[in-house]
Parts: structure tokens; C-alpha cells; sequence
């Protein structure tokens, strides 16, 4: 009886010692592909079953997304290296925990949009032509690199501020823009819909998308950190293990247009690691080239002190 009795006291103690250790995450992310791992994690319960109390926080728009970060409404977050930049310079205490999203062959998170009346153009009779984006993002990050890539100088297009993206895909649907810079599936969409498309970034091999962490997560042995990864890593693995499983968990999460749901591809995410220094270099002076820096950032307030 007494064997029985210290059974189930050390039951209990150990049931209220993981209790007690669970760590709660409001976590703010955007109704993107780059995002799907996450929502992978919290419908399988991988995070619970590391101990964290991971709540998604979905936004309409980065901009909302970055003010709750800024005012401490949110513990972590999902965000282009441009944005998260942004908000470690504004002193926002987060680390880039890891790269969600880094640019693949076959898989084209970002590309060049063309209008109907332009489909069939090459890129040698586009110069000057309208391109539609959003200045001072990521976006426009994607175009310079893309027109190079291309053969051009940054500059090709005549660019067009075009801030919101439904917007954007309206407008080159309705042949007020000859081109424009939109993510998947959009991108897929206003092919189907009777556009082209002229290039993408999937072979530019750049880290697009990252999710950060508070500093809070890195202090004593950052066991919190080391326990989220865990669970990201798992998410990572059955997403390339069985894709088709979370085929309807994309189309709900991720905005799938239904003319694309059933065919369009899930995507096979990278493993956690962190942009290199000459990935976040190159950042850093594109945004000094434009003014959104004044001097690049050391990595060591910028990156996880400890490698996923």
C-alpha cells in the first residue's frame, strides 16, 4: 500500500513539474505558405508535446503584425529579413530563431506576374514598362535581385507603389499594370486567370522568410528555444514525409484559392538553420543603400547565440 500510495505522489509531482515548466509562445504570423510548418506543429501537438503552449496569431497585414511585436502583444514572430531588421534596430528584444523559408529550385515562393496583354512578352521589350510592387520591402529587395538575375541593372521597370497585394493582382488582371511582383499562390493564380509569368526567385538561393524569437527564450541553456526547434524540426519532417496529409490544413492556413487547391504542390520546407553572414550582410546594405538603415547590425544582436 505504501509502494502505491509513493507511486502516484511521484505521479503527481512529476504532472505538476511539466505543468509547471510548459512555456507560453503568442506567436504572430501572416496567412503565408512560409508559414505552414508552424500550423503543422500545432495541429500534430509537437509543440505541447515539447512543453510549449504555442498560440498562432494570425494578422491581415505585416504592418499590424510588427506593431503587436513592438508593443509586447506577441512573443515571437514570422517576418521577411527586412521587416525583422527593422524591428531589432527599433530595439525590439527577438533573435532570428530560424530561416522559414530559403529560395528553391521548383518551388517559386516569389515571382514576376504578367499581365494578359503582356503574357507572351520577353523580358528584352518590357523595359519601362509598369511593374507593381510594395517600395522599401522585401519585394523590392526580390526585384533588384530578379532584374539582375535577368541581365539588368535595378531599374528596368518603371515601378509602381502598389501597397496592398489583392490590389496588385487586380490591377495587373485588369491590364492597369504590365507587370507585378507577387507570392505564391497568387502568383499561380493570375496564370490561371490568363497572365504569364517572366521569372521567379527560385534560383536565388536567398533566405527569404525567418521566425523570431524573444531574447527571453535564450536565457538558461535556452532550453526553451532548443525545445521549440524540436518541434519545428518534427513539423519539417512530416510535411516532406507525407505531403498530402496536410493538403487541406494548406488550403485553410495558407489562403489557397480554390481553382488551386487541389493541384497546387506542398512545398518541402528547410530544415532549421540560420542566413549566414554574407546573406545578412547583403541585406543589411541594400537597406543602407535606401535609407532604412544607417549601419549594419552585428549579428550578435541579431542572430539565435545558439545554432538550431
Amino acid at each position: 500500500m505504501k509502494k502505491f500510495v509513493f507511486a502516484v505522489s511521484l505521479a503527481l509531482v512529476l504532472a505538476t513539474s511539466a505543468h509547471a515548466a510548459n512555456v507560453s509562445i503568442r506567436f504572430g504570423i501572416l496567412p503565408v505558405l512560409d508559414t505552414l510548418p508552424m500550423q503543422v506543429a500545432v495541429q500534430d501537438g509537437l509543440f505541447s508535446e515539447q512543453g510549449l503552449d504555442v498560440e498562432l496569431v494570425p494578422f491581415a497585414s505585416a504592418l499590424e503584425r510588427d506593431t503587436a511585436m513592438q508593443t509586447g502583444q506577441l512573443d515571437g514572430y514570422f517576418g521577411d529579413l527586412i521587416a525583422t531588421f527593422m524591428l531589432i534596430n527599433q530595439n525590439v528584444p527577438m533573435y532570428i530563431a530560424l530561416t522559414s523559408w530559403r529560395t528553391a529550385p521548383g518551388y517559386p515562393m516569389f515571382g514576376i506576374a504578367l499581365s494578359p496583354k503582356n503574357k507572351e512578352g520577353a523580358f528584352s521589350t518590357m523595359k519601362g514598362h509598369s511593374l507593381g510592387l510594395s517600395k522599401s520591402t522585401i519585394m523590392e529587395f526580390l526585384a533588384d535581385k530578379m532584374e539582375k538575375s535577368l541581365g539588368s541593372e535595378p531599374g528596368y521597370f518603371k515601378r509602381v507603389e502598389v501597397k496592398k497585394i489583392p490590389i496588385r493582382l487586380q490591377m495587373l488582371m485588369a491590364d492597369q499594370l504590365d507587370a507585378a511582383l507577387l507570392p505564391e499562390p497568387l502568383l499561380s493564380l493570375a496564370k490561371l486567370k490568363g497572365g504569364g509569368v517572366l521569372t521567379t526567385a527560385d534560383s536565388l538561393n536567398l533566405p527569404l522568410t525567418v521566425l523570431c524569437l524573444h531574447r527571453k527564450y535564450f536565457t538558461d541553456g535556452a532550453e526553451t528555444y532548443t525545445r521549440f526547434i524540436s518541434a519545428y524540426k518534427e513539423a519539417v519532417t512530416r510535411l516532406a514525409a507525407t505531403p498530402e496529409k496536410y493538403r487541406a490544413l494548406m488550403a485553410a492556413t495558407c489562403r489557397i484559392p480554390k481553382p488551386l487547391m487541389a493541384e497546387f504542390p506542398v512545398y518541402r520546407y528547410p530544415q532549421p538553420t540560420l542566413p549566414t553572414d554574407a546573406e545578412l550582410s547583403e541585406v543589411q546594405e541594400w537597406m543602407i543603400e535606401k535609407g532604412l538603415l544607417t549601419e549594419r547590425m552585428p549579428n550578435e544582436i541579431v542572430l539565435s547565440p545558439i545554432i538550431p
